[in-house]
Parts: C-alpha cells; sequence; structure tokens
C-alpha cells in the first residue's frame, strides 16, 4: 500500500511538471501594431423619419385596434380552420403565403395560427413608413371556380378585391353541369352541399349561383357596379360598433351624394331584408316538402338519402348561396330575390 501511494505521488509531480512546461512554452508575447480601420458601414434607418410616420402621439393606431378588436375576424373562432385548405382564409399566415404563391392550399397546417389582422390585410413593416398602410392587394384573381373575380366599381375602386379572396364560393361535390336538366341526377354524399359560407364577394358581384331558367334574366343590383365593400362596412366608425375596422356595415356609408343621398336610416331599405328573409323561409319549406332539404337528420341541410336533379340540387345550392351572403339582400338584391322566386315558382309547378 506504501508503494502505491509512492507511485501516485511521483506520477503527480510529472503532471505538475509537464503543465507548468507547457504553460511556459504557450505564454503569449506582446502585442503587435494595430491594424487598418476598416470600411465605415451603412448608417441604420432613422426612426425619427420612419417609425414615427405610424408610431407617433396620435391616437390613430389605438382607435384603429380598438375597432378591430369587436370585428367578427377578431372575435370568431375561424382560426381552428388551421389546415391546408383551410388555412388560406381563417389563418393571417395561410393568407398571406397562399397570396405569394398564388394557390388556394397552404404547403402545410399552419402552427400557431394567427386570427386575420393587422399585416393580413396592409404590408405592415415593410417599409416602416406610411406606405405600410396601403393593402397587399387589390388586384383581380382567379378564383376557387376557376372564373375570374373583380371587384371594381365604375370609379375604379377595386379594394373589394381583397376582401372577395376570402369571401368567395367553393366548389361543390359533385358539381352542377346543366342547372336546368329536369332529368339527370345526382346525389351528394355531403349533407353540407353547397359553396360553403361566405359568398359575399360573388354575390356582390354578380356572377355566383344559377339560373336555373337558363333565360340570362337574373338581375344585378346597383350596387354590384358603383359599391364596394369598404363603402359600407368601412365607413366612419362610431365607436366600436359600426364602420372602421369593426367592418360592421355603417349607413353612413350609405348616405353619400352619389349614393342614397341622406335616405337610409336602416339596413332594412324599403323593407327588402325582410323580403329575402321571408322568401328563404318559404324556398326552403318548398325545398323539404320536395324531399331536397332533411328534416329528420340534419334538419335544413342536404337530403343525401336519395338523388336530386340537377335543377333541384341547384336550387337547393342558391339557398345556401343567399344564406351564406348573410346580408339579405344587401349586397344584390335582385339577384338574391331573383333566385328565390324562380326557385319558388318551379317548386309550386310541381305541386309543392
Amino acid at each position: 500500500m506504501k508503494r502505491v501511494l509512492t507511485y501516485l505521488f511521483a506520477a503527480g509531480m510529472m503532471i505538475s511538471a509537464a503543465s507548468l512546461m507547457f504553460t511556459s512554452c504557450t505564454k503569449e508575447g506582446p502585442q503587435g501594431p494595430a491594424g487598418a480601420n476598416g470600411t465605415n458601414g451603412e448608417n441604420g434607418q432613422d426612426a425619427n423619419a420612419t417609425c414615427t410616420q405610424c408610431h407617433n402621439f396620435s391616437d390613430l393606431i389605438v382607435a384603429k385596434i380598438f375597432q378591430y378588436d369587436a370585428s367578427q375576424h377578431a372575435t370568431g373562432s375561424v382560426t381552428t380552420r388551421n389546415t391546408t385548405v383551410c388555412a388560406p382564409c381563417h389563418t393571417s399566415q395561410g393568407f398571406q403565403e397562399c397570396l405569394t404563391t398564388g394557390a388556394w392550399e397552404t404547403s402545410e397546417t399552419i402552427q400557431n395560427p394567427a386570427p386575420p389582422n393587422c399585416r393580413t390585410c396592409h404590408k405592415i413593416h415593410d417599409t416602416y413608413t406610411a406606405s405600410d398602410w396601403s393593402l397587399r392587394t387589390e388586384a383581380s384573381f382567379t378564383n376557387m371556380l376557376g372564373g375570374t373575380t373583380d371587384i371594381t366599381t365604375e370609379g375604379g375602386n377595386s379594394t373589394g378585391n381583397l376582401c372577395g379572396r376570402c369571401h368567395q364560393s367553393r366548389p361543390a361535390t359533385p358539381e352542377i353541369t346543366d342547372p336546368t336538366s329536369t332529368t339527370t341526377t345526382l346525389q351528394p354524399t355531403s349533407y353540407r352541399y353547397g359553396p360553403h359560407y361566405g359568398t359575399q364577394g360573388p354575390m356582390l358581384a354578380g356572377t355566383g349561383g344559377y339560373d336555373i331558367n337558363g333565360d340570362g334574366l337574373l338581375a344585378n343590383s346597383y350596387h354590384t357596379n358603383r359599391a364596394t365593400c369598404v363603402d359600407c362596412h368601412g365607413a366612419a366608425a362610431s365607436g366600436n360598433v359600426t364602420g372602421g375596422h369593426t367592418l360592421w356595415p355603417n349607413t353612413t356609408g350609405c348616405n353619400i351624394s352619389a349614393c342614397h343621398d341622406g335616405g337610409v336610416t336602416t339596413l332594412n331599405y324599403e323593407g327588402k331584408q325582410t323580403i329575402i328573409e321571408e322568401g328563404l323561409v318559404m324556398l326552403v319549406d318548398k325545398l323539404a316538402l320536395a324531399g331536397v332539404v332533411d328534416t329528420v337528420g340534419h334538419p335544413g341541410y342536404l337530403d343525401t338519402s336519395v338523388p336530386h336533379t340537377q335543377k333541384l340540387l341547384a336550387i337547393y345550392y342558391n339557398y345556401k348561396f343567399i344564406q351564406g351572403d348573410k346580408s339579405n339582400g344587401i349586397h344584390n338584391f335582385k339577384r338574391a330575390n331573383g333566385m328565390i322566386t324562380d326557385g319558388i315558382a318551379y317548386l309550386e309547378s310541381l305541386g309543392y
């Protein structure tokens, strides 16, 4: 045991001596002369010239956030739809991605999805100047049905094309190829058959739904060529209740000299919303009598237990199209009312 301790002590002394030798070998010498100065870098942006264009002492941004927080975009539960086919409209990240790619699906499910917000519609922090308030796009586009959507007024206002990218119809499977046919049948497998929700864009543009008579007589209202989304939904804000970034419609936008010039005091102008509401009730009742609408398993939705003629299916599609628009005729009264009355007339001709 004593011999082992002696060996360990000797080994420790040798390691200590080696450490001293290596330390002395790697000792730094005196500092050399200073090198030449590098080239100057570019000056950064002056916050006083950029950021303060928006982030100033005014309450403008605070007011817009206050309004937005009361909007359907902020309060709805849409961000739960973050899969590839839903994310383009239900998440901010998906919308921006598809605006770049031109696709109607994202490359993958959006993680940590954000609801529509400032960056969704505006070029926030692209240039750090007031130009970042401009919209990301106002261009017309090829919609999900393969047609062209261009919500541009006669005065050249194309801002509605931004809204229309989400507020549009989606393809229904199986596709109706002849809405006038009373012989060929189709049998959808989903009781949720129809144009999906949010059909405001094609309703306003006068391009959605089916002409079940094939006579081209479906008319469009004044709004189709002369009004766009922001005219009413972005009118002067009333606190955080209507207008501004609440996007809830405000009759202030209707009462301008080129439009109603002070004659609108209610959204139910001339009782037209009531006409559409009552017409939809009558239409769905007759569709139920015809066996097109389910009254047991999924009340109010399509009955998928039997096939339907393309004409009957087109009437149901139009019903869902008008229902999904949610304006009850404000966006395009003539088109909505025409679809309803044509549908009721045909169903009554069958005895319903």
